[in-house]
C-alpha cells in the first residue's frame, strides 16, 4: 500500500505541476490534456481505504496578486506621471538612415521625455537627433530637444533629451556634471524637468558608464555624489551602464533610496537568436534608477523594437540595446531648485 500511495502522490504532484505551468503562463503543455490525466490518476491505483475525488480541487487566484517582471508600455496607469525612457542608440548619426531613424520615433512616440546615449561628436550626431525631432513631430505630437556639448574624457560622445513640451517643461538648461568630469570618462548630462500640469519636478541624469573592460563600476560607485550634490532634488538616474544592476557598485545608492526598475532583465542585443523569449539579448546593462521616496516607479520594463526588423542583425543596425522605460509619480511636493 505504502508504494502504491507513494506512486499516487508522484503523480498527483506532476499534474499540479503541468496545470499550473498553463494556467500561469497560458502556454500549452504539448501532450497534457488537465481532463484526461484527472480521469488518469483516479483510475491509475486502487489504494484500499481511500476514496478519490473525483475531479482535483480548482484553486482561486486573484490576478492582482501576480506580478510581470517587467510590465507592458501599453498599460494604463493612474495619476499624474511621467513617461520616462533611456536609450542607448549606438554610434548614432552618418551611419543612422531615414528609415532607422523613424523606426526609432515610432518606438518612442508615446513617452513624454527621452534620454539618449551614445550621439557621434561630429555634425551628423547633432543633424541626426534634429532628423529624430522632426520624426517625432510627425507622429502627432510637438518635440523639443536639447544636445550635450561632447564628454571631455576618453571615448567622447553627446548625450540629448527630448521632450513634449505638452507633458513636461525643462527648467533651466540641461548641463554636463563637470564635478565628475575627471574620474568619469563620459561625464553624465543632467536636466530638470517639470510636470505641466502639477508644478513637480525631478532631476534626470544621463549616463554612459566605460565598457566592461575599463571597469564601469569604478564610475559607478561615484554616482551617489549627485545624490547629496542636488539633495533639494528627487533623482532619476538613467543609461547604459553596462554593469549588472545587483553589482555592489551600486550598494551606497541603495543604501540612499535608489532601486532599479529592472532586475533580471537583459538589455543589450545579442548577435545570433538563441531559442527562449530572451534568446536575442545578451546583458543586463541599461536600467533606471529611482529615488524611493520622494517618487516612485509606477511601472517599468523594455521595448523589444528588433521585431520590426526582417533580421537581428539589421536591429542591431539601429542600436545594439533595447530602450528601457518608467512612468515615474511623486509621493509628495517636488522642490522647486533653481537650476544652476
Amino acid at each position: 500500500m505504502e508504494k502504491a500511495l507513494r506512486r499516487l502522490l508522484l503523480l498527483a504532484a506532476l499534474v499540479a505541476v503541468l496545470a499550473g505551468i498553463e494556467y500561469f503562463t497560458a502556454i500549452d503543455v504539448p501532450g497534457f490534456d488537465l481532463e484526461r490525466v484527472q480521469h488518469e490518476v483516479t483510475e491509475a491505483v486502487d489504494v484500499p481505504g481511500v476514496n478519490l475525488p473525483d475531479e482535483l480541487p480548482s484553486v482561486d487566484v486573484n490576478p492582482d496578486e501576480i506580478t510581470p517582471s517587467s510590465s507592458s508600455a501599453q498599460e494604463t496607469v493612474e495619476g499624474p506621471h511621467v513617461r520616462v525612457v533611456s536609450w542607448n542608440l549606438y554610434n548614432w548619426g552618418r551611419t543612422k538612415d531615414d528609415q532607422e531613424i523613424d523606426v526609432a520615433a515610432e518606438v518612442l512616440r508615446d513617452f513624454d521625455l527621452v534620454a539618449v546615449q551614445e550621439i557621434v561628436t561630429s555634425p551628423p550626431g547633432a543633424q541626426a537627433i534634429g532628423k529624430l525631432d522632426m520624426a517625432l513631430d510627425r507622429t502627432g505630437f510637438a518635440w523639443d530637444y536639447r544636445i550635450s556639448p561632447r564628454t571631455t574624457g576618453d571615448g567622447t560622445e553627446r548625450y540629448a533629451f527630448l521632450w513634449k513640451p505638452s507633458r513636461v517643461r525643462l527648467v533651466g538648461q540641461a548641463w554636463l556634471e563637470s564635478s565628475l568630469a575627471a574620474p568619469i570618462d563620459r561625464e553624465p548630462y543632467l536636466a530638470r524637468f517639470e510636470h505641466r500640469k502639477t508644478g513637480q519636478r525631478f532631476l534626470v541624469v544621463s549616463f554612459h558608464a566605460v565598457p566592461t573592460s575599463k571597469d564601469p563600476a569604478h564610475e559607478i560607485a561615484l554616482l551617489d555624489r549627485l545624490h547629496r550634490q542636488y539633495e533639494a532634488d528627487h533623482l532619476v538616474l538613467l543609461g547604459d551602464f553596462n554593469l549588472d544592476e545587483d553589482d555592489v557598485a551600486f550598494d551606497e545608492l541603495r543604501r540612499l533610496g535608489y532601486r532599479a526598475v529592472l532586475d533580471d532583465q537583459p538589455t543589450s542585443l545579442g548577435r545570433k537568436r538563441d531559442p527562449g523569449p530572451n534568446g536575442h539579448l545578451a546583458s543586463e546593462y541599461d536600467n533606471v534608477f529611482v529615488e524611493t521616496g520622494p517618487l516612485r516607479a509606477a511601472r517599468g520594463g523594455v521595448l523589444d523594437f528588433t521585431d520590426r526588423f526582417a533580421s537581428l542583425k539589421e536591429a542591431r543596425s539601429l542600436s545594439d540595446h533595447l530602450p528601457v522605460f518608467v512612468d515615474v509619480q511623486w509621493t509628495g511636493t517636488a522642490p522647486t531648485a533653481p537650476a544652476p
